[in-house]
């Protein structure tokens, strides 16, 4: 099924990720008409020989098999990565039972990156310590400018990809010491991860993992989290960057905490086109804004 938008999401949409989304979708298209009108759009991006690649290498037949237990039929599907009104789901399939009933089922997409949303950190520290980590982010600014002049030299070398760098995961370990500090003070944690976990998904979805070697991983049943074991989640850093979250000591989900688009970012994208109108400062001939460490952290649920 091809939504009025869909032609031009699959040429033109370049989120991370979106070309394991257009793969799958492609897939599972049966209308040959469409399937190859999708296949001329696809030929329009710079991406197209992955996609084709990816699209080659993807394997449906646990997808078909999982209908037919439920003695479901596939009747068609649509692209929807850019429609939150079906919850997480990247592809939708429109079945029919064996009473007739039509219904819909979505497949969640996911590949390296298990990312499940992008959360607003203001879910998990407090107004006051927001301001305390705000008033410390221009000692880091400066911090993280000597380190990128002593590491990387002039400015121009700083945003061309993203670098390592112990002052951004200094100031990101200020970040999971507050989320750790302010745990026992978060309200409504029931609504949160009904929200964190997508249960209120307004259809069913299943979880489609692209695995490395043209494997994948289907996960028919996502995982929940009951209210009555909420309160029993605990809390603890998991890597560099990570807040895990675990139920009795077993870790059901991870929380990148980051930076939108670094710690530092130019005004200017890559082709040299202004892109934030107003600048924070300017740093050897180059405007810039302070980083936003509060606004998008990865959550992503142990499937």
């Amino acid at each position: 099924m091809l939504g009025p938008n869909t032609l031009r999401e699959i040429r033109e949409n370049v989120n991370t990720g979106v070309e394991y989304e257009i793969a799958l979708f492609y897939k599972l298209l049966t209308n040959e008409e469409e399937k190859h009108l999708v296949h001329e759009s696809i030929l329009t991006r710079s991406d197209a020989s992955s996609v084709l690649s990816i699209f080659r290498s993807t394997d449906i037949s646990g997808v078909l098999w999982q209908l037919k237990l439920r003695q479901l039929s596939l009747q068609d599907v649509s692209f929807e990565t850019q429609n939150d009104e079906v919850g997480p789901s990247d592809v939708v399939m429109y079945v029919k039972d064996e009473t007739g009933r039509d219904f819909q089922i979505g497949l969640s997409v996911k590949y390296s990156n298990t990312c499940t949303l992008n959360v607003s950190g203001m879910y998990f520290i407090s107004k006051q310590q927001r301001l305390i980590l705000e008033r410390q982010l221009a000692q880091y600014t400066q911090m993280y400018i000597e380190e990128m002049s002593s590491t990387y030299g002039g400015v121009q070398n700083w945003f061309r990809m993203r670098k390592p760098s112990r002052t951004t995961d200094q100031y990101i370990d200020l970040i999971r010491d507050a989320v750790i500090q302010n745990w026992g003070n978060v309200q409504d944690k029931e609504k949160l991860f009904d929200y964190l976990f997508h249960a209120d998904s307004p259809i069913e979805y299943w979880v489609y993992e692209y695995k490395s070697n043209g494997r994948y991983k289907l996960n028919c049943v996502p995982m929940k989290v009951g209210h009555k074991d909420v309160q029993s989640i605990e809390i603890r850093k998991y890597q560099t960057s990570y807040v895990a979250f675990y139920l009795f000591g077993e870790r059901i989900a991870h929380m990148q905490v980051k930076f939108n688009n670094g710690f530092l970012e130019s005004v200017y994208n890559s082709k040299g086109v202004r892109k934030i109108a107003n600048s924070d400062f300017t740093y050897d001939g180059v405007e810039m804004v302070y980083g936003k460490p509060f606004g998008s952290w990865n959550f992503s649920v142990e499937n």
